[in-house]
């Protein structure tokens, strides 16, 4: 081999190897970046947690972990705003955020989990056709949410949320919205709400989110005793997110109703 020959070999390994390099190194700093944000969204501090999860995606655009924790941290951020405006912009962040979190990931729980937030966040702020078309998406999706990733608690929650939701819209607005749209979603049941706003608790007993719902659930179907009984259980538990001294207050204000 001659000379030449091998200092183009020789060159060319330099670049291979330089490449490499540079590859662990961003893999590394992205690494980082995904461990310092989950160190800060257990500790509650969300915003912060959100911006570390921006930074990821500046690097690798299309990290699984940043996608849907964005969208999920956005759609947080804009349940906490007063301004309907400022609380729209930001419910749109999550479902862009949603969607392409679906679109690459579309076997993900958390994917359809997401996605299926930012639809209900949105379905809050919207007219009653498009509200009763968002209870279809979001029915869709936290369907494929709990079979994609069944030991996911939050999805289970939210698909107990939106049965008792359903099941208890009266009939004249069901009727009403046979008449103006395609109608409510069918399959929903106060049977259904109960077991799987159970199975979230089940899963994780420690989110006074998920307690707070199923006493409310009681509530709407007039089980008074059930409701007490939940709210004094989830009194006793530490707050895990940034809510949550907010919903334990609700709950004090709930127990003191029932008695």
């Amino acid at each position: 081999m001659s000379k030449m020959n091998v200092l183009l070999l020789l060159l060319f390994a330099i670049i291979i190897d330089s490449g490499l390099v540079t590859a662990t190194w961003a893999q590394t700093e992205v690494d980082s970046l995904l461990q310092l944000a989950d160190e800060r969204f257990n500790n509650m501090e969300e915003e912060e947690a959100l911006n570390l999860y921006l930074e990821v995606l500046e690097k690798d655009r299309n990290n699984f972990t940043a996608l849907w924790n964005v969208s999920l941290l956005f759609a947080r951020e804009g349940y906490r705003k007063d301004d309907e405006e400022k609380k729209r912009e930001l419910y749109k962040r999550a479902l862009y955020y949603g969607e392409k979190s679906i679109l690459m990931y579309p076997d993900s729980g958390q994917s359809h989990y997401v996605y299926a937030v930012a639809n209900g966040r949105l379905s809050d702020l919207a007219e009653k056709n498009e509200r009763i078309r968002k209870s279809h998406i979001i029915k869709k999706h936290i369907d494929t949410a709990v079979k994609n990733n069944p030991d996911y608690a939050p999805a289970w929650h939210l698909y107990g949320v939106w049965h008792s939701n359903i099941a208890n819209i009266s009939n004249v607005k069901r009727f009403a919205a046979n008449i103006v749209s395609e109608g409510l979603p069918s399959g929903a049941s106060n049977e259904k709400a109960k077991e799987y706003l159970q199975k979230a608790i089940e899963l994780d007993p420690d989110q006074i989110l998920f307690r707070i719902d199923l006493a409310k659930h009681y509530r709407s179907i007039g089980q008074e005793k059930n409701a007490e009984q939940e709210l004094r259980e989830l009194l006793e538990l530490e707050p895990q997110i940034k809510d949550d001294p907010k919903l334990l207050n609700e709950a004090r204000r709930m127990l003191e109703n029932i008695q």
